[in-house]
């Protein structure tokens, strides 16, 4: 079991719903049985949410859901300013790193990624590896979909058939593209910790589906004994 975020009582694997910009959405997702929710951060994402809308939301946050905050291309100050700011943050995800961070990050983080070839996939091993180095490494790595210019939500699948054997000795998030209709075929190809879904839960962006997320959920169900 995936040292990642708390679950419930079935070995399945850990479900995040990023972008989340509703109350509504987050108290029906956390019901529905999700691990951790994402607040994004990033000015360039049609699920953007201010500082004062984060911390508006985490008031009423459901218990035991992990909060996850999205950064992209931090530094030192801006991660200190958002957790400033928004405390009650638990986790953070960081997009577009080049080099891992060189400082001390006060909380668990997610480094993510998007590799398209083996040769990024190698790249990728390199970075995990220098990063264990760093001050604090990372908890886990996220795999996501390559879309240029966009970071997260992009609907764009990663490259399942790299990721068949992908092992990289800290917990891994899928994400890129999932949505209910092929959360089996991902889980049987390659064997997550974790999935992160954005766009394949929605209605538009940043407004997500009930009825979208409770056909994630049973899809993670029924993969528990794949």
């Amino acid at each position: 079991m995936s040292p990642l975020w708390q679950r419930g009582p079935s070995p399945r694997t850990a479900v995040k719903i990023c972008g989340i910009t509703r109350q509504a959405d987050l108290l029906e997702a956390a019901k529905l049985g999700v691990n951790a929710l994402g607040l994004n951060f990033f000015p360039g994402s049609p699920r953007h949410i201010t500082h004062d809308q984060a911390n508006a939301l985490l008031d009423n946050w459901p218990p035991k859901v992990a909060a996850v905050g999205l950064l992209v291309k931090p530094d030192q100050p801006m991660v200190e300013r958002l957790l400033r700011s928004v405390p009650a943050l638990g986790w953070l995800q960081f997009h577009g790193l080049t080099q891992p961070p060189d400082w001390p990050v006060s909380r668990p983080w997610i480094a993510a990624f998007a590799p398209k070839s083996e040769l990024e996939l190698a790249q990728l091993a390199d970075w995990i590896k220098e990063a264990s180095n760093c001050p604090t490494p990372p908890s886990a790595v996220l795999v996501d979909g390559h879309a240029p210019g966009m970071e997260g939500g992009t609907g764009v699948t990663a490259p399942w058939q790299l990721l068949e054997n992908f092992r990289p000795g800290l917990p891994w998030i899928l994400a890129g593209g999932l949505k209910p209709g092929n959360i089996d075929q991902a889980l049987r190809q390659t064997h997550p910790d974790a999935i992160d879904i954005a766009s394949g839960v929605e209605e538009r962006p940043g407004i997500k589906s009930a009825e979208k997320v409770a056909a994630v959920m049973q899809s993670i169900s029924n993969g528990v004994n794949q």
